[in-house]
């Protein structure tokens, strides 16, 4: 009876489901949180639902960072986890339990990605065994419970999705799964940039392999069609990537890549990756002494190891490595993947160098963890060809092993109970309107606020000008406000300049200037009764963004509602 119940494919999702729990009960417990390195979180959620709620989609500007006097954030850092986050805090959920369901959604639904794309290749209980490692890898803790890096951690989803449609399409040249697969570069794109673009070294020799699979004797137009496709996921994504490649020369980013963000300094050695046992919320830090975590998981490299040297030992006895082609490809990338995050892969860093954007070297632990449990879809069918009265007993245990070997590693280091009220007041609301505050700082300005700002105007000159000021409004990229003076006077305001704020007084442009130290705008007002109004406008670029965004949405919308509608009057 239960033999044949474990024969089901439909058994084995539902099993895996039930066995990822222990990686996210601290999640479910109300009231806690934990310390992470970026603890962003909430304010980041907070800046983004102000965004909408005061109509500016897609949100750029964040009113509160930057010590109150905003920046723009969303211009240039990927909004994927906070749009998920939006669905929780419309239905009334706190912050706190937002970015809490949030991370449960995303440990949920890239298990259930994994394992879409290993039962493809193997079966129901390949797919079952290489998504329980995938989402028991050690570094996904540490991007959840230890850095708090929930954008990163959300490329972990898109991952297999890219694998999975890229196949899907090579072998059956379906327009759907290319218009998915374009869908899920996106998400990647809107996750993650870095993780998009170090992907592409795995993605190419992946989709390579099954070009040649699907013996298409060198035709160019299924190549061309990929890369469409890729071309259509930057339309999906325009609104932010254009931004983002285009306008990150107007803002100080040069920080986010030099001194202790320099990718020299964050290599990891032989012993952390492999041997490690060690466990902590520190930093990483130059050397071997980090108080973080680079293991890869002893399980998590030793099996796709010994089936490796397998493959490897049957392709020579056979006189054929067509055999086990795929298998082997997978798990060479997986230790490309971890030779890129050891200092001896210094020479590759160099000739690679659009890689170096990707700040820690360490991050490549995602791509490694990911291929080395997708190799471990293939371990099932070996079990069954030698040891096949057993193969129900051997999973089950080594799924048992990986659960209890890892699931202390998903549970914060440091926490406690803490309220929304609390962590957006008082010191802890001063650390996070601060933090990161170089990030993404306009170039007009030669250094960060060390004060917050005002709450209209900073300065006057001179020091004695009388004015009033009244009828006060702000959103969260335009400010509104009456101010009536007797004498002509230089007013500092409590904003920082970037591409495209407009001034009008009395719904007349007026020209502004801008301060060298904080980068404030200033105007020049003359005495008389003024009604000023600041407001963040568009650029071409941004323009182009939105504009290309929309159209390609409504294509996907209109696409699968014509498709939906036709399948159900066919079913009629």
């Amino acid at each position: 009876m239960l033999g044949k119940m474990l024969k089901s494919r439909f058994i084995w999702p539902i099993i895996l489901l039930i066995l990822i729990i222990p990686t996210f009960t601290f999640l479910l417990k109300p009231g806690l949180y934990w310390n992470m390195h970026d603890d962003m979180q909430m304010i980041r959620q907070l800046e983004f639902e102000k965004c909408l709620k005061d109509g500016q989609i897609p949100c750029r500007w964040t009113p509160d960072l930057g010590y109150n006097y905003g920046y723009p954030l969303f211009n240039f850092y990927p909004p994927a986890p906070y749009v998920v986050g939006q669905f929780f805090r419309t239905f009334g959920f706190t912050y706190i339990a937002t970015v809490k369901f949030t991370a449960i959604v995303l440990i949920v639904t890239s298990s259930l990605a994994m394992y879409l794309l290993a039962s493809s290749l193997t079966g129901p209980i390949g797919g079952f065994l290489a998504a329980l490692f995938y989402t028991y890898a050690p570094y996904h803790a540490v991007n959840i419970y230890v850095r708090g890096a929930m954008n990163e951690a959300w490329a972990s989803l898109f991952l297999p999705l890219i694998f999975y449609f890229s196949r899907n399409y090579l072998k059956k040249h379906s327009i759907s799964s290319l218009i998915l697969l374009a869908l899920s570069w996106t998400g990647l794109l809107l996750s993650h940039n870095p993780m998009a673009l170090t992907f592409v070294l795995f993605f190419a020799p992946w989709c390579l392999y099954w070009y040649f699979e699907a013996k298409l004797h060198f035709q160019i137009k299924p190549l061309l069609y990929l890369v469409a496709s890729g071309v259509f996921a930057l339309a999906l994504s325009a609104f932010f990537t254009l931004p983002v490649l285009f306008e990150s020369k107007l803002v100080q980013i040069e920080t986010m890549f030099q001194n202790y963000y320099h990718y020299s300094v964050h290599f990891v050695s032989f012993k952390q990756l492999f041997l490690g046992n060690y466990w902590g919320d520190g930093p990483s830090v130059w050397g071997v002494f980090d108080g973080m975590s680079f293991t890869l998981g002893t399980l998590h490299w030793l099996l796709p190891s010994l089936l490796g040297v397998y493959f490897i030992f049957r392709s020579i006895k056979i006189r054929s490595f067509k055999k086990y082609s795929l298998p082997l490809m997978i798990i060479a990338l997986a230790f490309f993947a971890t030779f890129l995050a050891h200092e001896r892969s210094t020479f590759v860093w160099s000739i690679i160098s659009p890689i170096q954007k990707i700040q820690f070297p360490w991050r490549f632990l995602n791509h490694s963890l990911f291929l080395f449990s997708l190799s471990l879809a293939f371990l099932p069918r070996l079990l069954k060809k030698y040891l096949s009265k057993f193969v129900y007993i051997v999973i089950p245990f080594l799924a048992l092993a990986i659960v209890l070997l890892n699931y202390k590693y998903f549970f914060p280091v440091t926490f406690g109970p803490i309220t929304d009220e609390q962590k957006f007041s008082g010191l802890a609301w001063n650390n996070q309107i601060t933090s990161g505050i170089y990030d993404y700082l306009p170039k007009t300005a030669s250094t960060a606020a060390k004060t917050k700002a005002a709450e209209i105007i900073d300065a006057v000159e001179p020091a004695s000008t009388e004015y009033q000021l009244t009828g006060y409004q702000k959103g969260t990229d335009w400010w509104l406000f009456n101010l009536q003076n007797e004498t002509p006077a230089k007013f500092t305001l409590a904003a920082l300049y970037f591409p495209k704020f407009e001034l009008f007084d009395n719904q007349q442009p007026l020209a502004f200037g801008i301060e060298p130290v904080l980068g404030r705008i200033t105007i020049d007002l003359v005495p008389g009764t003024h009604q000023i109004y600041l407001k963040l406008f568009n650029t071409p670029i941004r323009i182009v963004g939105n504009y290309l965004s929309l159209f390609a949405w409504i294509f996907v919308f209109v696409y699968f509602f014509r498709k939906i509608w036709k399948s159900k009057k066919s079913i009629k």
